[in-house]
């Protein structure tokens, strides 16, 4: 595997707290009061920290076409009205190249219906129709391509919890098994892609 940018932002103490990646520039989407030290954060409303305040939902984004050598998207996705417009973006705005890191709330978290703004609900395969060499791209949703560097059920960080680990080696292995049958019983909160832009 690539080295991962995700591990660089999730660290095993939380998200980063200073700027991960000097010398690049990120985009934030979605960064809410809480943007990765660094990054240009854009978002709907204007909280601190917020750089760019526009609605995502509405396309073109205010910057130029392959600006970006990594878009973070952390808890965002699931708000907005199409996740086909908003990957056709990130994919825009991205350099060739460029990483994206999404992470979002698991189908079965309870996290992913206790908000009334949640409008998507995800599994390990989602991102599968924005992925190359995945039987779902052939679906033809858009011909912006994405390669996979990696993907985690929940923190991609390795748990110290036993019982944890062995949930999470058997959801990485068998994400349909998982995804079908054990997650009924062992839920993750969250999952976490790391992409590569295809130009």
């Amino acid at each position: 595997m690539k080295d991962s940018f995700a591990q660089k932002i999730y660290t095993r103490k939380g998200i980063a707290r200073e700027n991960p990646f000097p010398g690049k520039k990120v985009l934030h989407i979605g960064c809410g009061a809480s943007k990765l030290p660094g990054a240009i954060g854009i978002d709907q409303l204007k909280l601190p920290g917020v750089d760019v305040v526009h609605n995502l939902d509405r396309s073109p984004w205010p910057f130029e076409s392959n600006s970006f050598d990594i878009v973070f998207a952390h808890s965002v996705l699931e708000h907005l009205d199409s996740v086909v417009e908003v990957m056709n973006e990130i994919h825009r705005v991205g350099k060739p190249g460029a990483r994206v890191i999404l992470c979002v709330p698991y189908f079965r978290s309870v996290d992913s219906f206790d908000d009334p703004t949640h409008r998507h609900f995800f599994t390990a395969r989602s991102m599968d129709y924005f992925i190359d060499d995945t039987r779902r791209a052939d679906y033809a949703y858009t011909d912006h391509r994405f390669t996979k560097v990696a993907f985690w059920y929940g923190w991609p960080q390795p748990s110290k919890n036993l019982l944890a680990t062995i949930i999470k080696t058997t959801a990485q292995r068998f994400p349909r098994f998982y995804d079908q049958y054990l997650s009924y019983l062992f839920p993750f909160k969250i999952l976490v892609w790391e992409l590569e832009i295809k130009k």
